[in-house]
Protein backbone atom coordinates (compact mmCIF):
# COMPACT_ATOMS: atom_id res chain seq x y z
CA UNK A 1 0.00 0.00 0.00
CA UNK A 2 2.88 2.22 0.72
CA UNK A 3 4.37 1.34 -2.89
CA UNK A 4 0.74 2.49 -3.89
CA UNK A 5 0.85 5.93 -1.95
CA UNK A 6 3.89 7.06 -3.35
CA UNK A 7 2.72 6.18 -6.93
CA UNK A 8 0.17 8.19 -6.62
CA UNK A 9 1.88 10.92 -5.01
CA UNK A 10 4.30 11.66 -7.14
CA UNK A 11 1.85 13.71 -9.73
CA UNK A 12 1.22 15.96 -6.92
CA UNK A 13 5.33 16.30 -6.01
CA UNK A 14 6.00 17.09 -9.51
CA UNK A 15 3.67 19.76 -9.76
CA UNK A 16 4.41 20.95 -6.66
CA UNK A 17 8.24 20.86 -8.23
CA UNK A 18 7.29 22.82 -11.41
CA UNK A 19 5.20 25.21 -9.02
CA UNK A 20 8.39 25.75 -7.00
CA UNK A 21 10.47 26.31 -10.18
CA UNK A 22 8.42 28.88 -11.49
CA UNK A 23 7.42 30.69 -8.29
CA UNK A 24 11.40 30.89 -8.25
CA UNK A 25 12.13 32.46 -11.39
CA UNK A 26 9.43 35.20 -10.92
CA UNK A 27 10.26 38.04 -9.61
CA UNK A 28 7.92 41.28 -8.83
CA UNK A 29 10.68 43.91 -10.19
CA UNK A 30 8.71 46.74 -11.41
CA UNK A 31 12.28 48.16 -12.81
CA UNK A 32 11.88 45.71 -15.79
CA UNK A 33 8.97 47.39 -16.56
CA UNK A 34 10.13 51.04 -16.35
CA UNK A 35 13.06 50.22 -18.72
CA UNK A 36 10.81 49.68 -21.35
CA UNK A 37 9.25 53.49 -20.33
CA UNK A 38 12.71 54.93 -20.64
CA UNK A 39 13.99 53.39 -23.54
CA UNK A 40 10.65 54.52 -25.32
CA UNK A 41 10.39 57.97 -24.17
CA UNK A 42 14.09 58.36 -24.89
CA UNK A 43 13.39 57.40 -28.78
CA UNK A 44 10.97 60.25 -29.08
CA UNK A 45 12.41 63.21 -26.45
CA UNK A 46 15.46 64.45 -25.91
CA UNK A 47 15.15 64.38 -22.02
CA UNK A 48 15.36 61.80 -19.69
CA UNK A 49 12.59 60.00 -17.37
CA UNK A 50 13.11 59.06 -13.61
CA UNK A 51 11.43 56.98 -11.34
CA UNK A 52 12.23 58.10 -7.93
CA UNK A 53 11.25 54.74 -6.13
CA UNK A 54 13.64 55.65 -3.15
CA UNK A 55 15.60 57.94 -1.50
CA UNK A 56 18.48 57.94 -3.34
CA UNK A 57 16.79 58.49 -7.09
CA UNK A 58 14.95 60.86 -5.35
CA UNK A 59 17.65 63.06 -4.19
CA UNK A 60 19.17 62.78 -8.05
CA UNK A 61 16.29 63.79 -9.25
CA UNK A 62 15.63 66.78 -7.03
CA UNK A 63 19.53 67.84 -7.45
CA UNK A 64 18.82 67.98 -11.23
CA UNK A 65 16.04 69.95 -11.01
CA UNK A 66 17.72 72.21 -8.72
CA UNK A 67 20.85 72.86 -11.35
CA UNK A 68 17.53 73.22 -14.00
CA UNK A 69 16.34 76.53 -12.13
CA UNK A 70 19.39 77.62 -11.46
CA UNK A 71 19.93 79.06 -15.33
CA UNK A 72 17.14 80.66 -17.26
CA UNK A 73 14.47 78.22 -17.69
CA UNK A 74 13.71 76.92 -21.75
CA UNK A 75 11.25 74.85 -23.18
CA UNK A 76 13.56 71.45 -23.06
CA UNK A 77 14.58 72.58 -19.48
CA UNK A 78 11.24 73.20 -18.20
CA UNK A 79 10.35 69.57 -20.16
CA UNK A 80 13.17 67.96 -18.19
CA UNK A 81 12.14 69.24 -14.97
CA UNK A 82 8.64 68.04 -15.11
CA UNK A 83 9.79 64.40 -15.98
CA UNK A 84 12.11 64.03 -12.89
CA UNK A 85 9.53 65.86 -10.51
CA UNK A 86 5.80 65.79 -11.43
CA UNK A 87 4.13 64.03 -8.86
CA UNK A 88 1.28 62.66 -11.09
CA UNK A 89 3.28 61.12 -13.60
CA UNK A 90 5.31 59.38 -10.38
CA UNK A 91 2.16 58.14 -9.24
CA UNK A 92 1.15 56.88 -12.74
CA UNK A 93 4.51 54.76 -13.17
CA UNK A 94 3.18 52.51 -9.66
CA UNK A 95 1.10 50.94 -12.62
CA UNK A 96 4.13 49.11 -13.95
CA UNK A 97 4.64 47.33 -10.36
CA UNK A 98 1.05 46.46 -10.58
CA UNK A 99 1.58 44.95 -13.98
CA UNK A 100 4.19 43.13 -13.11
CA UNK A 101 2.99 42.35 -10.07
CA UNK A 102 -0.31 40.38 -12.19
CA UNK A 103 2.31 39.35 -14.80
CA UNK A 104 4.09 37.62 -11.77
CA UNK A 105 1.07 36.11 -10.42
CA UNK A 106 -0.32 34.83 -13.87
CA UNK A 107 2.78 32.50 -13.87
CA UNK A 108 1.95 30.85 -10.36
CA UNK A 109 -0.16 27.88 -10.00
CA UNK A 110 -2.56 27.85 -7.23
CA UNK A 111 -1.22 26.32 -3.73
CA UNK A 112 -2.60 22.48 -3.19
CA UNK A 113 -5.52 22.26 -0.69
CA UNK A 114 -4.68 19.87 2.15
CA UNK A 115 -8.11 18.75 4.00
CA UNK A 116 -8.23 16.00 7.06
CA UNK A 117 -11.30 15.16 8.96
CA UNK A 118 -11.14 13.44 12.42
CA UNK A 119 -14.06 10.77 13.12
CA UNK A 120 -14.03 9.67 17.18
CA UNK A 121 -16.30 7.16 18.34
CA UNK A 122 -16.22 4.29 20.91
CA UNK A 123 -14.41 2.01 18.95
CA UNK A 124 -12.02 4.31 17.86
CA UNK A 125 -10.79 7.45 15.58
CA UNK A 126 -11.33 7.08 11.28
CA UNK A 127 -9.02 9.88 10.12
CA UNK A 128 -9.76 11.13 6.25
CA UNK A 129 -7.18 13.42 4.61
CA UNK A 130 -7.12 14.52 0.70
CA UNK A 131 -4.39 16.86 -0.67
CA UNK A 132 -5.77 18.14 -4.25
CA UNK A 133 -4.53 20.26 -6.92
CA UNK A 134 -6.60 22.40 -8.86
CA UNK A 135 -5.11 21.63 -13.04
CA UNK A 136 -7.23 24.04 -14.57
CA UNK A 137 -4.61 26.86 -13.31
CA UNK A 138 -2.17 24.64 -15.14
CA UNK A 139 -3.92 23.49 -18.20
CA UNK A 140 -4.53 27.57 -18.44
CA UNK A 141 -1.27 29.01 -17.49
CA UNK A 142 0.01 29.62 -20.86
CA UNK A 143 -2.37 31.55 -21.93
CA UNK A 144 -3.03 33.08 -18.83
CA UNK A 145 0.80 34.18 -19.02
CA UNK A 146 -0.09 35.40 -22.41
CA UNK A 147 -3.03 37.86 -21.23
CA UNK A 148 -1.02 39.41 -18.50
CA UNK A 149 2.11 39.94 -20.49
CA UNK A 150 -0.15 42.02 -22.96
CA UNK A 151 -2.05 43.91 -19.98
CA UNK A 152 2.26 44.43 -18.66
CA UNK A 153 3.08 45.65 -22.22
CA UNK A 154 -0.23 48.40 -22.40
CA UNK A 155 0.85 49.00 -19.17
CA UNK A 156 4.28 50.51 -20.05
CA UNK A 157 3.00 51.89 -23.09
CA UNK A 158 0.51 53.73 -20.87
CA UNK A 159 3.31 55.09 -18.74
CA UNK A 160 5.42 56.08 -21.55
CA UNK A 161 2.27 58.05 -23.04
CA UNK A 162 1.66 59.54 -19.81
CA UNK A 163 5.42 61.54 -20.11
CA UNK A 164 4.67 62.05 -23.71
CA UNK A 165 1.56 63.54 -22.96
CA UNK A 166 2.93 65.64 -19.76
CA UNK A 167 6.42 66.80 -22.20
CA UNK A 168 3.43 68.29 -24.61
CA UNK A 169 1.72 69.81 -21.89
CA UNK A 170 4.98 71.70 -20.67
CA UNK A 171 5.64 72.88 -23.71
CA UNK A 172 2.30 74.29 -24.44
CA UNK A 173 2.20 76.24 -21.05
CA UNK A 174 5.63 77.66 -21.70
CA UNK A 175 5.13 79.02 -24.29
CA UNK A 176 1.86 80.52 -23.28
CA UNK A 177 3.82 81.85 -20.07
CA UNK A 178 6.41 83.72 -22.77
CA UNK A 179 3.94 84.89 -24.87
CA UNK A 180 1.52 86.47 -22.04
CA UNK A 181 5.03 88.12 -20.49
CA UNK A 182 5.67 89.49 -24.39
CA UNK A 183 2.22 90.87 -24.48
CA UNK A 184 2.17 92.17 -20.63
CA UNK A 185 5.23 94.56 -22.12
CA UNK A 186 3.26 95.46 -25.11
CA UNK A 187 0.00 96.45 -23.02
CA UNK A 188 2.40 98.37 -20.79
CA UNK A 189 4.04 100.25 -23.73
CA UNK A 190 0.18 101.45 -24.51
CA UNK A 191 -0.52 102.28 -21.05
CA UNK A 192 2.43 105.02 -21.63
CA UNK A 193 1.64 105.87 -24.94
CA UNK A 194 -2.03 106.73 -23.45
CA UNK A 195 -1.07 107.94 -20.05
CA UNK A 196 1.08 110.99 -22.02
CA UNK A 197 -1.79 111.56 -24.54
CA UNK A 198 -4.38 111.46 -21.30
CA UNK A 199 -1.67 113.93 -19.38
CA UNK A 200 -1.41 115.83 -22.61
CA UNK A 201 -5.67 116.23 -22.74
CA UNK A 202 -5.41 117.11 -19.27
CA UNK A 203 -3.80 120.27 -19.72
CA UNK A 204 -4.85 121.78 -22.67
CA UNK A 205 -8.59 120.96 -21.02
CA UNK A 206 -7.56 123.18 -18.32
CA UNK A 207 -6.00 125.67 -20.64
CA UNK A 208 -8.87 126.26 -23.15
CA UNK A 209 -7.76 124.68 -26.24
CA UNK A 210 -9.40 120.98 -25.88
CA UNK A 211 -13.05 120.60 -25.78
CA UNK A 212 -14.33 117.84 -22.87
CA UNK A 213 -15.60 115.64 -25.65
CA UNK A 214 -11.67 115.35 -26.58
CA UNK A 215 -10.46 115.41 -23.46
CA UNK A 216 -12.33 112.49 -22.22
CA UNK A 217 -11.93 110.33 -25.36
CA UNK A 218 -8.02 110.25 -24.49
CA UNK A 219 -8.77 109.75 -20.52
CA UNK A 220 -11.04 106.51 -21.44
CA UNK A 221 -8.10 105.52 -23.87
CA UNK A 222 -5.64 105.23 -21.20
CA UNK A 223 -8.36 104.08 -18.37
CA UNK A 224 -9.00 100.65 -21.15
CA UNK A 225 -5.26 100.44 -21.37
CA UNK A 226 -4.96 100.20 -17.60
CA UNK A 227 -7.60 97.96 -17.51
CA UNK A 228 -5.90 95.72 -20.47
CA UNK A 229 -2.75 95.34 -18.25
CA UNK A 230 -4.31 94.59 -15.61
CA UNK A 231 -5.88 91.88 -16.85
CA UNK A 232 -2.51 90.94 -18.56
CA UNK A 233 -0.74 90.35 -15.13
CA UNK A 234 -3.52 88.11 -14.00
CA UNK A 235 -3.21 85.75 -17.14
CA UNK A 236 0.61 85.84 -16.20
CA UNK A 237 0.45 84.92 -12.93
CA UNK A 238 -2.21 82.42 -13.83
CA UNK A 239 -0.26 80.70 -16.23
CA UNK A 240 2.62 80.26 -14.12
CA UNK A 241 0.90 78.32 -11.68
CA UNK A 242 -0.43 76.16 -14.45
CA UNK A 243 3.21 75.86 -15.43
CA UNK A 244 4.34 75.63 -11.48
CA UNK A 245 1.61 72.55 -11.13
CA UNK A 246 2.90 70.66 -14.30
CA UNK A 247 6.81 71.31 -13.21
CA UNK A 248 5.92 70.14 -9.58
CA UNK A 249 7.45 73.11 -8.07
CA UNK A 250 6.32 74.86 -4.90
CA UNK A 251 8.02 77.21 -2.55
CA UNK A 252 11.15 79.08 -3.49
CA UNK A 253 11.34 76.83 -6.73
CA UNK A 254 8.39 78.98 -8.55
CA UNK A 255 10.50 82.10 -9.32
CA UNK A 256 12.15 80.55 -11.79
CA UNK A 257 13.36 82.95 -14.86
CA UNK A 258 12.20 82.90 -18.73
CA UNK A 259 13.37 84.71 -21.13
CA UNK A 260 11.08 87.43 -22.50
CA UNK A 261 10.92 86.53 -26.18
CA UNK A 262 9.27 83.86 -27.88
CA UNK A 263 11.48 81.86 -30.62
CA UNK A 264 11.00 83.60 -33.98
CA UNK A 265 8.68 81.21 -36.49
CA UNK A 266 10.90 79.00 -38.45
CA UNK A 267 10.93 80.26 -42.43
CA UNK A 268 10.31 76.33 -43.42
CA UNK A 269 7.90 73.92 -41.88
CA UNK A 270 9.49 69.95 -42.03
CA UNK A 271 7.39 67.75 -44.32
CA UNK A 272 3.98 67.52 -43.49
CA UNK A 273 3.10 64.63 -45.93
CA UNK A 274 4.07 61.11 -43.95
CA UNK A 275 2.77 62.57 -40.63
CA UNK A 276 -0.44 60.80 -40.60
CA UNK A 277 1.90 57.63 -41.06
CA UNK A 278 4.44 58.66 -38.68
CA UNK A 279 1.61 58.83 -35.84
CA UNK A 280 0.20 56.01 -36.39
CA UNK A 281 3.40 53.83 -36.18
CA UNK A 282 4.67 56.10 -33.09
CA UNK A 283 1.64 57.08 -30.78
CA UNK A 284 2.28 54.88 -28.04
CA UNK A 285 -1.62 54.97 -26.91
CA UNK A 286 -2.43 53.32 -30.38
CA UNK A 287 -0.01 50.74 -29.06
CA UNK A 288 -1.35 50.58 -25.79
CA UNK A 289 -4.94 50.01 -27.40
CA UNK A 290 -3.33 47.01 -29.54
CA UNK A 291 -2.32 45.27 -26.59
CA UNK A 292 -5.42 45.62 -25.02
CA UNK A 293 -7.10 44.42 -27.91
CA UNK A 294 -4.51 41.31 -27.65
CA UNK A 295 -5.28 40.76 -23.99
CA UNK A 296 -9.48 40.94 -25.07
CA UNK A 297 -8.85 38.20 -27.53
CA UNK A 298 -6.11 36.01 -25.51
CA UNK A 299 -9.13 35.91 -22.45
CA UNK A 300 -11.65 34.81 -25.48
CA UNK A 301 -9.84 32.02 -26.63
CA UNK A 302 -9.55 31.15 -22.78
CA UNK A 303 -12.87 31.18 -21.56
CA UNK A 304 -13.79 29.63 -24.98
CA UNK A 305 -11.34 26.23 -23.74
CA UNK A 306 -12.83 25.92 -20.38
CA UNK A 307 -16.12 26.65 -20.66
CA UNK A 308 -17.69 23.17 -19.42
CA UNK A 309 -14.35 22.78 -17.06
CA UNK A 310 -15.13 25.36 -14.20
CA UNK A 311 -13.21 23.12 -11.74
CA UNK A 312 -10.84 19.99 -11.92
CA UNK A 313 -8.79 18.79 -8.74
CA UNK A 314 -6.74 16.34 -8.39
CA UNK A 315 -5.05 14.63 -5.85
CA UNK A 316 -4.80 11.66 -3.50
CA UNK A 317 -6.86 10.90 -0.92
CA UNK A 318 -6.36 8.72 2.60
CA UNK A 319 -8.17 7.05 5.39
CA UNK A 320 -7.77 5.35 8.63
CA UNK A 321 -10.26 2.94 9.99
CA UNK A 322 -10.72 2.50 13.97
CA UNK A 323 -8.36 -1.01 13.77
CA UNK A 324 -5.49 1.28 12.25
CA UNK A 325 -5.97 0.06 8.40
CA UNK A 326 -5.03 2.98 6.07
CA UNK A 327 -6.16 3.41 2.63
CA UNK A 328 -4.71 5.59 -0.15
CA UNK A 329 -6.44 5.64 -3.85
CA UNK A 330 -6.88 9.00 -6.19
CA UNK A 331 -9.71 11.92 -5.54
CA UNK A 332 -10.55 13.82 -8.71
CA UNK A 333 -13.00 16.94 -7.77
CA UNK A 334 -14.79 17.99 -11.19
CA UNK A 335 -17.67 20.64 -11.82
CA UNK A 336 -20.49 19.64 -13.68
CA UNK A 337 -21.76 22.28 -16.23
CA UNK A 338 -25.47 21.28 -15.66
CA UNK A 339 -26.69 24.80 -14.75
CA UNK A 340 -23.53 26.78 -15.81
CA UNK A 341 -22.14 26.28 -19.39
CA UNK A 342 -20.52 29.59 -19.57
CA UNK A 343 -22.67 31.57 -21.81
CA UNK A 344 -22.31 34.61 -19.29
CA UNK A 345 -18.78 34.48 -19.59
CA UNK A 346 -18.86 34.20 -23.22
CA UNK A 347 -20.98 36.74 -23.98
CA UNK A 348 -18.72 38.93 -21.41
CA UNK A 349 -15.60 38.10 -22.83
CA UNK A 350 -16.97 38.60 -26.66
CA UNK A 351 -18.45 42.36 -25.73
CA UNK A 352 -15.18 43.01 -24.46
CA UNK A 353 -13.13 42.14 -27.01
CA UNK A 354 -15.77 43.57 -29.41
CA UNK A 355 -15.07 46.60 -27.55
CA UNK A 356 -11.43 46.86 -27.62
CA UNK A 357 -11.41 46.37 -30.82
CA UNK A 358 -14.06 49.34 -31.51
CA UNK A 359 -11.67 51.73 -29.18
CA UNK A 360 -8.46 50.88 -31.08
CA UNK A 361 -10.34 51.89 -34.98
CA UNK A 362 -11.74 54.60 -33.16
CA UNK A 363 -8.41 55.95 -32.08
CA UNK A 364 -6.42 54.92 -35.42
CA UNK A 365 -9.24 57.42 -36.83
CA UNK A 366 -8.46 60.25 -34.30
CA UNK A 367 -5.07 60.09 -34.04
CA UNK A 368 -5.02 60.35 -38.13
CA UNK A 369 -7.51 63.36 -37.89
CA UNK A 370 -5.60 65.45 -34.52
CA UNK A 371 -2.68 65.17 -37.03
CA UNK A 372 -4.42 66.51 -39.53
CA UNK A 373 -5.48 69.44 -37.48
CA UNK A 374 -2.52 70.17 -36.16
CA UNK A 375 -1.02 70.38 -38.98
CA UNK A 376 -3.25 72.49 -40.50
CA UNK A 377 -3.24 74.98 -37.59
CA UNK A 378 0.30 74.81 -37.48
CA UNK A 379 0.87 76.17 -41.59
CA UNK A 380 -2.12 78.51 -40.36
CA UNK A 381 -0.23 80.31 -37.51
CA UNK A 382 2.95 80.37 -39.57
CA UNK A 383 1.34 82.02 -42.46
CA UNK A 384 -0.40 84.51 -39.83
CA UNK A 385 3.06 85.47 -38.44
CA UNK A 386 4.82 85.26 -41.37
CA UNK A 387 2.17 87.91 -42.83
CA UNK A 388 2.30 90.07 -39.72
CA UNK A 389 6.11 90.04 -39.94
CA UNK A 390 6.61 90.81 -43.65
CA UNK A 391 3.52 93.11 -44.45
CA UNK A 392 1.75 94.55 -41.72
CA UNK A 393 4.58 95.47 -39.21
CA UNK A 394 6.73 97.16 -42.05
CA UNK A 395 3.58 99.69 -43.00
CA UNK A 396 2.54 100.35 -39.27
CA UNK A 397 6.42 101.11 -39.08
CA UNK A 398 6.36 103.17 -42.25
CA UNK A 399 3.14 104.87 -41.16
CA UNK A 400 5.38 106.04 -37.82
CA UNK A 401 7.88 107.38 -39.88
CA UNK A 402 5.26 109.47 -41.92
CA UNK A 403 3.45 110.38 -39.16
CA UNK A 404 6.88 111.84 -37.31
CA UNK A 405 7.81 113.45 -40.51
CA UNK A 406 4.01 115.43 -40.91
CA UNK A 407 4.42 116.60 -36.54
CA UNK A 408 8.11 117.51 -37.10
CA UNK A 409 6.42 119.62 -40.47
CA UNK A 410 3.77 120.86 -37.88
CA UNK A 411 1.43 119.20 -40.22
CA UNK A 412 -0.50 117.11 -37.30
CA UNK A 413 -0.78 117.20 -34.28
CA UNK A 414 0.87 114.90 -31.19
CA UNK A 415 -2.76 112.82 -30.93
CA UNK A 416 -1.86 111.73 -34.41
CA UNK A 417 1.53 110.84 -33.78
CA UNK A 418 0.94 109.02 -30.35
CA UNK A 419 -2.32 107.06 -32.11
CA UNK A 420 0.14 105.63 -34.94
CA UNK A 421 2.47 104.62 -32.70
CA UNK A 422 -0.11 102.83 -30.09
CA UNK A 423 -1.62 101.57 -33.98
CA UNK A 424 2.44 99.85 -33.99
CA UNK A 425 2.36 98.29 -30.96
CA UNK A 426 -0.90 96.83 -31.70
CA UNK A 427 0.08 95.19 -34.71
CA UNK A 428 3.37 93.84 -32.70
CA UNK A 429 0.64 92.19 -30.20
CA UNK A 430 -0.94 90.49 -32.77
CA UNK A 431 2.42 89.57 -34.40
CA UNK A 432 3.27 88.33 -31.00
CA UNK A 433 -0.25 86.41 -30.22
CA UNK A 434 0.56 85.09 -33.75
CA UNK A 435 3.63 83.71 -32.42
CA UNK A 436 2.69 82.21 -29.37
CA UNK A 437 -0.42 80.38 -31.39
CA UNK A 438 2.36 78.75 -33.83
CA UNK A 439 4.71 77.34 -30.79
CA UNK A 440 1.28 75.94 -29.13
CA UNK A 441 0.53 74.25 -32.49
CA UNK A 442 3.38 72.69 -32.91
CA UNK A 443 3.59 71.42 -28.78
CA UNK A 444 -0.11 70.37 -30.37
CA UNK A 445 1.45 68.41 -33.42
CA UNK A 446 4.61 66.86 -31.60
CA UNK A 447 1.33 65.66 -29.07
CA UNK A 448 -0.36 64.17 -31.94
CA UNK A 449 2.63 62.52 -33.41
CA UNK A 450 3.60 61.11 -30.59
CA UNK A 451 7.13 62.50 -30.55
CA UNK A 452 9.44 65.09 -31.79
CA UNK A 453 9.05 67.24 -35.05
CA UNK A 454 12.05 67.97 -36.75
CA UNK A 455 13.16 71.70 -36.72
CA UNK A 456 15.73 74.08 -38.23
CA UNK A 457 17.49 76.11 -36.27
CA UNK A 458 15.96 79.23 -35.69
CA UNK A 459 16.36 82.69 -33.94
CA UNK A 460 16.40 82.95 -29.98
CA UNK A 461 14.14 86.27 -30.26
CA UNK A 462 11.36 87.02 -32.40
CA UNK A 463 11.73 90.13 -34.56
CA UNK A 464 9.13 93.37 -33.09
CA UNK A 465 9.78 96.64 -34.30
CA UNK A 466 10.93 99.41 -32.05
CA UNK A 467 8.36 100.48 -30.68
CA UNK A 468 8.19 96.92 -28.49
CA UNK A 469 10.93 97.31 -26.82
CA UNK A 470 11.39 99.40 -24.06
CA UNK A 471 15.47 99.00 -24.47
CA UNK A 472 18.05 96.04 -25.67
CA UNK A 473 18.63 94.66 -21.83
CA UNK A 474 17.78 90.96 -20.83
CA UNK A 475 14.11 91.04 -19.63
CA UNK A 476 13.54 87.95 -17.45
CA UNK A 477 9.72 87.58 -15.99
CA UNK A 478 9.45 87.14 -12.04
Amino acid sequence: MPATADLLLRPLLLCAALGLALGGCATVDPEQRFTGVREAVGERLSQTVAWTRDPRTSEAAQGAVRRLLADELGADEAVQIALLNNRRLQAQFESLGIAQADLVEAGLLENPVFSLTVYSGDAGNIVDGAVLQDFIGLLSLSLRKKIAGAQADRATAEAAQAALQLAADVKTQYYTVLGDAQALELAQQIVASTQAAAELARRQYDAGTLSRREQAIQQAFYAQSALEVAQAQVQLAADRERLNRLLGLWGEDTTWKVPMRLPRVPEQLPAMETLEAAAVAQRLDLFAAKKEAEAAAQALNLTRQFRYLSSLGIGVAYKREENGEEFFGPEIELGLPLFNQGQGRIARAEAEYRRSQGNLQALAVEIRSETRAARDRLIAAQDAARHLETALLPLQQSIVEETLKFYNGMLVGVYDLLLAQQGQVQSARQYVASVKEFWTAWAELERALGGRVPLAETSAATIVPDATAANDQPHHIH
